[in-house]
């Protein structure tokens, strides 16, 4: 009994031990578990602090940078725009210190065969014109243009008789001006010097620039048998408005010269161009020319009034081939003063299609009427079918057949027409060129 009263003493003895072991071995987990929580809590702060910082100096080196490249991009905008304006003053002094003009030569060769055989211009081939273009920038927004013609009077006539004589020959600056193309006003423009009088659409146009081997009727009633050149000063102008159309209008004074003025003469022009869609555009114009001189016996007087409108048409093929057509057509309204005081009025107009059918080919008809602008008595009709064929942009062929008939001989024509040039290339313009129409 004893023995086993030991022996439980023993095993209480050792238990109280055994749990007070284990107590003090918990507390001392519990410790080390807290202060390792603790330096665990301290690094996520160190390590939370060590980044704000990192951002801080990010933030602050991306301040600074910012404002570098600002800076960077300042200067480079000083320094590029320092050097377009060297630039501009070395392209500048260098068209002042030499010329290298563009030079082209334009020969017009023209055969007919007549039904009439009454003249030297009728039933022949000739040379008609051999032009020197000339043209050069001599200054910024300056350009110089000179136009020399060597001319051969081989034309058949209108109402008159041909030269019975024989066929003369002249020489004469048909073009010879200054075009400023910037005043510093957008639109802006002027010529100064001896150009085409801006009335209507062709008679803006040299005569290898035609649609046609000769002018129509109505212009060589009114204007010239070629083509009305003057010596003055154009200013023309593109009018805002807000509908984005385009307006221009052009005013002229100018010596008189044809139009059988002694002094001054006004000339207006009011263009609308309009783009009916990417493939078509149309251009209506009116115009005005008004002069004056002295009558005989009954002092100053208006001499001429002349009005004119002319509209045109031109239609691209919108699958980009060459089925192209034009569509022009110019009337004009005249009242003269003759010789003797008398005022005569007349009229005449004409109208041209014209359809492209190839690269190279075009085909095309005009229909002329016209009074006499000095006797309205006087009236004449024609139709002319035409062909015309470019080799290339430097050779070109037509055929023309015209028929006349009115107040004079009913009278059938053929022209065969060979025009060539070299040099420099000059493009007019045209709707007609084939600059406009490949």
């Amino acid at each position: 009994m004893m023995q086993r009263i030991r022996y439980m003493a023993i095993v209480l003895a050792i238990s109280g031990f055994h749990v007070t072991a284990i107590a003090d071995t918990t507390d001392d987990r519990l410790r080390a578990l807290e202060e390792r929580l603790n330096r665990m809590d301290q690094a996520h702060k160190d390590e939370l602090k060590k980044r704000d910082d990192e951002i801080a100096g990010l933030r602050q080196k991306l301040s600074g940078s910012e404002s570098a490249t600002q800076e960077a991009l300042d200067r480079t905008k000083a320094i590029q725009t320092i050097t377009d304006e060297i630039v501009k003053d070395i392209e500048s002094r260098k068209k002042n210190d030499f010329v290298s003009p563009d030079v082209a030569v334009i020969v017009d060769f023209v055969g007919n065969i007549s039904s009439r055989n009454h003249d030297a211009t009728r039933n022949r081939m000739d040379i008609r014109a051999v032009e020197l273009d000339i043209r050069a920038d001599i200054a910024r927004f300056a350009e110089a243009v000179v136009v020399l013609a060597f001319e051969r009077d081989v034309m058949p006539g209108l109402f008159e008789i041909g030269n019975t004589d024989g066929i003369d020959t002249e020489v004469q600056a048909e073009e010879a001006y200054l075009f400023l193309h910037d005043f510093g006003i957008p639109g802006l423009t002027a010529k100064l010097g001896r150009y085409r009088v801006k009335f209507g659409q062709q008679n803006l146009l040299h005569l290898h620039d035609l649609p046609t081997v000769n002018a129509p009727y109505v212009l060589q009633s009114f204007l010239a048998p070629e083509a009305l050149s003057d010596t003055g000063l154009q200013i023309s102008y593109r009018i805002p408005n807000p509908w984005g159309e385009h307006f221009e209008i052009t005013t002229e004074i100018n010596s008189g010269e044809g139009t059988s003025t002694r002094t001054p003469s006004i000339v207006n022009h009011l263009l609308w161009h309009k783009h009916l869609n990417k493939h078509a555009y149309f251009e209506l114009g009116l115009s005005n020319l008004w002069g004056t001189s002295t009558g005989e016996g009954e002092g100053t007087n208006r001499d001429i009034w002349l009005w004119g409108i002319d509209a045109l048409l031109v239609r691209h093929d919108p699958t980009g081939g060459f089925f192209n057509q034009i569509l022009q057509a110019e009337a004009i309204y005249g009242r003269t003063r003759q010789p003797g005081g008398s005022l005569q009025t007349a009229w005449g107009a004409y109208l041209l299609a014209q359809q492209q059918f190839a690269r190279d080919w075009h085909a095309g008809l005009r229909l002329d009427y016209t009074q006499n602008a000095n006797d309205s008595d006087e009236k004449i009709y024609g139709l002319s079918p035409y062909i015309t064929w470019y080799w290339n942009d430097n050779l070109r062929f037509r055929l023309q057949y015209e028929h006349r008939t009115g107040d004079v001989p009913t009278e059938n024509l053929l022209f065969f027409q060979v025009t060539w040039n070299f040099g420099a290339h000059v493009c007019s313009g045209s709707p007609f060129s084939p600059c406009s129409s490949r």
